[in-house]
This record gives C-alpha cells, sequence and structure tokens, in this order.
C-alpha cells in the first residue's frame, strides 16, 4: 500500500514499532478508515511479529486499563454478562441474611439470658418461701408437743385431783390415844394405806385404864405374825410422791383402797385393757388401765409399741396388786416383779418399785443420791425389750365388732421373762454397776422375796 511504502524502514526498527502499526499512526484517522479495511486492522493488531511482542503486551496493558477506569465510573465492566450481575446480587443478599441471622441469635441469646435470670429470681423466691415454710411447720410441730405435753400433764393433774377429793374422808382416829397410834401403826406395818389405817382405828375405843391398853397391844402384837405370814397383804413401804407420776398413782391406790373398806372387794378384768394405752380419748371401765395408759403415754422416751405394751402391763399388774393386796393379782406378777425385803422394809420413792430388776431396785434404795430425774433421763431411752419380731405381733386384733384388743400370749410370756429386758451402752457407760446387777438378775440371781 502507499502508506507503507513512504515510511523508512529503519525507523520502525528502530522504535520498536512494526512498519505497518507506523504507517497506520501516521495517517490520519480519515486515511484509516478509507483504505484500511477492519480485516486488515485486525490481522495487523493481533499477528505478532518477531519484533513486536512488547508492542503487543503494552497494548494489551492499554486495553485493560481503559477497561478498568470504564468499570469504576460506570459501576459495570463493559463487556460483562447479566449472569455476573447476579451472582453479585446473591452475595448481598447472602450478607443481608447473615446479618439478620446474627441479630435474631443475639436476641434469642438475650432473651434466654432473660428467661434463665428470671427463673434464677423464682428459684430463689421459693426457695425462701419454702424455708419459711418449714420454719413455720417446725414451730407448729414444737407448739402442738408442748400443747400435747401441757395437755397431758393437765390431765394428769386433774385425775390427781379427782383421786385427791375421792380419798379426803374424815377419818376417826385419834392419834393421841396410844392403843389407836399402835393400831395405825400395825395397819402401815401390815401395808395398808391411810384409808386402811382408818378402818381400822374407828374400830378401837380409848381404852379406860392401862389394863386395857396393854391388852389391845398385846392383841395388836399377837396379830402381827398372821399378816406377815402373808406376803401378798404387805406392800411396799413407799415415801411420798418425788413426781408426778407417783402423785397420781399414790393417790389412786389411797383412794381404792379406801373405798375398798367401804363398799367392799373391788373388781378389775384379769388382763389389762390395752385400748386405755391405744386410744388416749377412750374411757373404759378398768381404772387401772386408764390411768396408766395416760401416763405411758406422757413419756415421749418409751416410743415403740414392744416398750409401750411391755411397761404398760407392768405397771397396771403392779398397781392391781397394790390395790387388792390379794392372792389371785399376786399370783399374776412375775416373780421379779414382787417386792424384795428391802423394798418392804426400808422407805423409798415409789417409782423405785416399777423398776423391772429387783437388785437394781435394792440398789436404788440403797443410793438415795440417784434421783429420778438423773436415772430416768438416761434409762427411759435406754431400755428395750428383745422382741425379734415384726412389732405389730405384740397385739392380736379384734376379730368381732365387740371385742377389743388384746396382747398377744406369746409376747405376753416373752416380757414375763426377765432376760427379755435390757439396757443399752449409754446406761451401762453412765451406771456400770447397775449394769452388772442387771446382768445377775438375767442370770435369775434374785434377792428371795418376803
Amino acid at each position: 500500500m502507499a502508506g507503507t511504502a513512504s515510511s523508512p524502514p529503519n525507523l520502525g526498527m528502530c522504535a520498536g514499532v512494526p512498519s505497518s502499526v507506523s504507517s497506520v499512526a501516521a495517517t490520519s484517522p480519515g486515511s484509516v478508515a478509507s483504505t484500511t479495511s477492519p480485516a486488515s486492522v485486525s490481522s495487523v493488531l493481533d499477528t505478532p511479529t518477531a519484533g513486536n511482542s512488547s508492542t503487543a503486551q503494552i497494548t494489551n496493558n492499554s486495553s485493560n486499563n481503559n477497561l478498568t477506569n470504564n468499570a469504576d465510573s460506570s459501576g459495570q465492566v463493559p463487556g460483562t454478562t447479566p449472569g455476573s450481575t447476579t451472582l453479585s446480587a446473591k452475595e448481598i443478599e447472602l450478607q443481608r441474611k447473615r446479618a439478620r441471622d446474627r441479630k435474631s441469635q443475639q436476641a434469642m441469646r438475650d432473651r434466654t439470658k432473660w428467661t434463665i435470670f428470671n427463673l434464677n429470681e423464682q428459684v430463689a423466691y421459693l426457695t425462701q418461701m419454702l424455708s419459711d415454710r418449714a420454719r413455720d411447720v417446725h414451730l407448729l410441730n414444737s407448739r402442738l408437743r408442748m400443747l400435747e405435753t401441757e395437755n397431758s400433764q393437765l390431765r394428769a393433774q386433774n385425775a390427781a385431783l379427782q383421786l385427791s377429793l375421792m380419798g379426803s374422808q374424815p377419818q376417826s382416829v385419834d392419834l393421841t390415844n396410844d392403843a389407836a397410834a399402835a393400831a395405825a401403826a400395825a395397819s402401815a406395818l401390815a401395808g395398808g394405806a391411810p384409808g386402811t389405817s382408818s378402818s381400822i382405828g374407828s374400830c378401837v375405843s380409848p381404852p379406860d385404864d392401862t389394863t386395857s391398853a396393854s391388852g389391845q397391844s398385846g392383841a395388836v402384837t399377837a396379830a402381827l405374825p398372821e399378816v406377815v405370814k402373808k406376803p401378798w397383804e404387805i406392800p411396799p413401804a413407799d415415801g411420798p410422791p418425788t413426781c408426778l407420776s407417783d402423785q397420781i398413782l399414790q393417790g389412786f391406790i389411797t383412794s381404792k383402797v379406801h373405798q375398798r373398806s367401804v363398799n367392799g372387794a373391788l373388781a378389775f378384768g384379769l388382763k389389762p385393757n390395752l385400748c386405755s394405752l391405744l386410744e388416749k380419748d377412750r374411757r373404759t371401765c378398768d381404772a387401772i388401765s386408764d390411768i396408766v395408759g395416760d401416763i405411758v403415754r406422757s413419756y415421749f422416751e418409751i416410743d415403740t409399741l414392744p416398750k409401750q405394751v411391755a411397761v404398760f402391763y407392768i405397771m397396771c399388774s403392779l398397781l392391781k396388786w397394790m390395790v387388792l393386796l390379794d392372792k389371785p393379782s399376786w399370783d399374776l406378777l412375775p416373780a421379779w416383779l414382787r417386792p424384795t425385803r428391802t423394798q418392804i422394809s426400808t422407805p423409798h420413792a415409789a417409782w423405785i418399785d416399777r423398776i423391772p430388776w429387783p437388785a437394781v431396785r435394792n440398789y436404788l434404795i440403797s443410793h438415795p443420791e440417784i434421783t429420778l430425774d438423773h436415772f430416768a433421763a438416761v434409762y427411759s431411752t435406754s431400755f428395750s425389750i428383745r422382741w425379734p419380731y415384726d412389732p405389730t405381733h405384740v397385739l392380736l386384733k379384734a376379730v368381732a365388732p365387740d371385742t377389743d384388743v388384746t396382747i398377744n400370749p406369746v409376747y405376753e410370756e416373752h416380757i414375763r421373762q426377765l432376760r427379755n429386758w435390757e439396757v443399752g451402752k449409754a446406761f451401762r457407760d453412765r451406771y456400770p454397776d447397775i449394769g452388772n446387777l442387771i446382768d445377775r438378775d438375767a442370770l435369775g440371781q434374785n434377792e428371795p422375796m418376803a
């Protein structure tokens, strides 16, 4: 072409630009448009020669820079397809979704934290309420126990008052008379209570002279051996009451002995009525069972059914004999519960008579410094009955509507054997000498009965 022939050959080589490109650059745009076809221009740009590779690289870099500038100004790269724009929108939407998820998770964490806080507050509040309720229940239980104790004491005092009123009869004994005093002394030695001595004293008339007085004294003295021959007619030499239970029981014995002296023989059941022990609000026809049941229930340390029934049984048996002073009630007593010579001859507290072991009773009489408060504090919680069976088996339930609960004959025979009564380590540590005496009594080494 004419354009290419007019350029010097060595100028294009020195500049590092192909001759064809130089010729195109030298021509005006109009000449290029008029003389050069698109195919020729394309072939010139796309076909590198051996000396124009660097020129092609410069051209490509320039093109890329132009494309970048155009993309920055318009927000879209020229020549990009619609698919690339859709991908960008998806990424933006994904970022927005992630932001929403983060906010939702944060809100959920906040709600969870708030819920946990509220639950902790509720737990603390309910715990405080439960603690207050438990404290109130404890106070109410303590008050209930106090009221029950007070009620038992009031009932016992009421019973003692009634017994004292029943026994407050005018006595016709003239203690200024020597013969009457001797008769009263004989009655006391024979085991009579104050009521009995009054009946004997009422039969004694004042003497007219010394001979009649001496004659009556001799008659009383002659009657003493006959009384001594009957051991069931000699009660223990009990002193004044030292506790509330002694006051109640001794008052009961006094009133019943007086009633017997006035009205004749008294009638009691052959065996104690357990309904008085098991049902505190029930009164039976057996006054002995009623009063003993009230006393046994007042001792909270006697807390098991075998212990309650055993203590109830021996107390009723002993009290019945002390009221009647006859051979049938004496025969019903266990041999180890009958008074010893020391009990008959030495005045002592009445509660000692209810201790099962004879040697222990003698020991307590010879050691009056051991009071009921000291002894009962450890004894009531330490003694027990060897009963390896179900505690409920100590009773026989009523099979008919008109029958009462009775003691199991097997258990009755069981508690009549002294070896089945025992004390624990706490009692033995407190009273080791008494513990040794208990072991001796369990072997049958009892003092002979009077």
